[in-house]
């Protein structure tokens, strides 16, 4: 399932439907914005590219909300409510997941510029809105003066915001995405630094990355399936999940949990596109 604006945009999409034909599950390509599908005529609905679902995100849960009602909805809906929105890395935190350190401003808050220029004192800083997607709205600053009006503005929108610190190992050992279909890890895959360079924003939906095919290192393995393990206890076993990492001196750790729309770059494995049809089928089945 997809988004009207983001057809045509998602490349796992030819990949996943080749894999469908091949184990004879009957698919459609939809779009959740698309008022005149009917959802309880389908037996599963995987939700993939919706990426603008941030910008209408009240929209979105009730969608969430109307088509889990009739149907089986993957990834399941409180997992999906709880995923649109960053402060999951807190719950993430909470639970000994080691994340990137993230500090939110609520819109209102005013004793943010402390924290803001402790960050710029240490090295470049990264503004984000709490809830967004595709690397919409984030940037890195290395001033107060253009961070602050970043944040501002931000707020001035009714927007959360996140201030966090630029690790700067990304910028030659790059970002890893782990990817695990039906709870089973599947293939990993580099991601070029973003936040290095301008960004080349597709559609007004994503920005454009350098993704490569990766061999994920044994800190990082451990790391996504103990994020995956702590998901399946909380939600149940997730249909797809991309655990990204950035890292550090002391370790990898989480920048952010996917389990919403992530593109899962099955281009990157020979056996990406076939593992994520068998999880399709598997739970078309339940």
């Amino acid at each position: 399932m997809t988004a009207r604006a983001a057809w045509g945009l998602d490349e796992d999409m030819p990949h996943l439907q080749r894999a469908l034909d091949e184990v004879g599950q009957p698919w459609a390509e939809v779009a959740w914005d698309d008022d005149s599908i009917d959802w309880s005529g389908y037996s599963l609905v995987v939700v993939r590219s919706t990426w603008d679902y941030y910008k209408h995100r009240d929209e979105f849960v009730t969608w969430v909300d109307r088509v889990s009602a009739v149907t089986s909805l993957m990834n399941p809906p409180d997992m999906l409510r709880w995923n649109i929105d960053k402060h999951y890395l807190l719950d993430a935190s909470a639970h000994g997941l080691p994340i990137v350190p993230t500090t939110f401003i609520e819109p209102g808050d005013t004793e943010w510029t402390t924290a803001l220029a402790r960050l710029i004192d240490d090295g470049d800083v990264v503004v984000k809105p709490a809830v967004s997607a595709g690397s919409n709205d984030t940037e890195r600053h290395s001033t107060t003066t253009t961070a602050s009006e970043h944040v501002t503005s931000l707020l001035i929108a009714g927007r959360s915001v996140m201030l966090q610190p630029y690790l700067a190992d990304v910028d030659h050992a790059d970002e890893t995405g782990l990817v695990y279909l039906a709870g089973e890890f599947s293939h990993a895959f580099a991601k070029g630094a973003l936040l290095a360079t301008s960004k080349d924003v597709a559609g007004g939906l994503f920005a454009r990355e350098r993704i490569e095919a990766r061999s994920p290192s044994d800190p990082e393995r451990q790391l996504g399936d103990d994020a995956v393990r702590w998901l399946t206890a909380r939600f149940g076993t997730p249909l797809y999940a991309r655990i990204d990492l950035l890292p550090t001196p002391a370790g990898p750790v989480i920048i952010e949990l996917e389990l919403t729309e992530p593109s899962l770059f099955l281009h990157t494995h020979v056996d990406a596109a076939a593992n994520a049809a068998r999880a399709i089928v598997s739970f078309s089945r339940r």
